[in-house]
């Protein structure tokens, strides 16, 4: 029998008839490793309306993540098709969601709210106070690809002149205006058995609020989350690669220039002072490569 789509907006989404919302199929206190990683996004990225769900991202760094990933996870989750598109009018890339039976919920299972949820916002009790690590890790995955970051600096401290040149030392931020959602975060990487440290930025202007900020710094704590959490961002992921390959991160680069890295159109040695490279050299002479970059 072929399947018949009905088209309900090419700009939003299209829904399988023959194919009901897979999660209203199973018991609604059943949370999926896919709907907790949308709910991780949606706290970080996403709003809602009473006729709709909203995503939106950045039109470069986030349009290979909304194509793949997240119409990944909905197909997955509710059997629904999204088509990301261009908002022209706020500079975003994302899509719209209207099927009241997800709408539904984000708003009573989920326990986000109808409008505002910047200050506010809290992960879902249900994901919360879950036992199952893998519906933890999904959450914190989501709400990573959002409103996380991976840099890498440089270490001063260090004896090893190349050392406070390039930057090999990694750093994990997930930041946040809600105090208790960085709060729950927290205890659910204690959970997973990730160290990480939890700090607060004092706004500076009348009109700013304080944000808070969790970090997990460290080549074995970096490994420690890849294994346990991952990285579902190619625009976090592709950093990760680079420091794979090379051991360093150049800083301030683009998503296009780290894809360019990557394929070997573009030298990541090029971001940094004449002669770099050849004082590498010499420390590997010194020291094993492994040990260069600690």
């Amino acid at each position: 029998m072929q399947t018949k789509f009905q088209w309900i907006n090419p700009n939003r989404y299209y829904v399988r008839e023959s194919c009901p919302c897979a999660w209203t199929q199973k018991n609604q206190k059943e949370i999926t490793p896919e709907i907790s990683e949308l709910a991780g996004i949606f706290a970080a990225d996403g709003s809602m309306q009473k006729e709709h769900l909203c995503f939106w991202g950045n039109p470069h760094a986030d349009k290979k993540y909304y194509n793949n990933h997240l119409k990944k996870l909905f197909l997955s989750a509710f059997n629904i098709i999204v088509r990301p598109h261009y908002k022209l009018s706020n500079s975003v890339y994302g899509f719209y969601v209207c099927d009241k039976r997800i709408i539904k919920l984000f708003n009573k299972i989920l326990e986000f709210p109808i409008g505002k949820k910047t200050y506010t916002v809290k992960v879902p009790t249900i994901i919360y106070k879950n036992k199952d690590k893998k519906i933890i890790s999904a959450f914190i995955r989501g709400f990573f690809a959002g409103d996380g970051c991976l840099n890498f600096d440089k270490r001063y401290f260090k004896d090893k002149k190349i050392l406070k040149i390039i930057h090999t030392y990694p750093r994990i931020f997930l930041k946040s205006v809600s105090k208790k959602i960085i709060e729950q975060i927290s205890n659910m990487l204690f959970n997973l058995e990730i160290k990480h440290f939890i700090s607060k930025k004092k706004s500076r202007k009348s009109n700013e609020v304080d944000i808070y900020v969790i970090a997990v710094q460290g080549k074995k704590r970096l490994e420690q989350w890849v294994k346990k959490i991952g990285f579902a961002n190619d625009n976090h992921l592709s950093r990760y690669e680079i420091f794979k390959n090379y051991g360093f991160v150049p800083s301030y680069t683009t998503y296009k220039q780290r894809q360019e890295i990557l394929t070997g159109h573009l030298d990541p040695w090029s971001f940094y002072p004449k002669g770099t490279r050849s004082l590498a050299w010499i420390g590997r002479q010194k020291d094993d490569e492994k040990s260069l970059f600690r």
